[in-house]
């Protein structure tokens, strides 16, 4: 194998990086809901999932082997089946750390607000 095979494998990683302090800096607890993740990751994931498996196996779509790692799952290989995990997860953690941060400064103004009113 070769560096450049590792390079969607290590974008994902990258991704996760990113995002998975969120759960931690904002106390999300979004990790610990497993069984709405997990819906949520299928929902999202699975019709595309879907498609990549019947788009490769009929040759509309294809993945090179000289940037994948040779590991295939159907055909595809394993980053692809790791990108609809781990896209979705990092959406929901940015989105949830988004939602969060966005109530903590509405709060903060209206604490401001019923200070100032006093």
């Amino acid at each position: 194998m070769n560096l450049q095979q590792w390079s969607y494998a290590a974008m994902l990683v990258f991704c996760l990086i990113g995002t998975l302090p969120l759960e931690v800096a904002f106390r999300l607890g979004v990790l610990r809901r497993v069984g709405a993740l997990s819906l949520t990751v299928v929902l999202a994931a699975g019709p595309f999932l879907v498609w990549d498996l019947w788009a490769t196996s009929v040759g509309h779509w294809k993945f090179d082997p000289a940037q994948t790692l040779p590991w295939r799952v159907a055909g595809v290989p394993l980053e692809e089946v790791g990108f609809f995990v781990v896209i979705p997860l990092a959406g929901i953690l940015t989105y949830e750390a988004v939602r969060t941060l966005r109530g903590r400064r509405a709060g903060a103004r209206a604490s401001a607000q019923q200070v100032s009113a006093r």
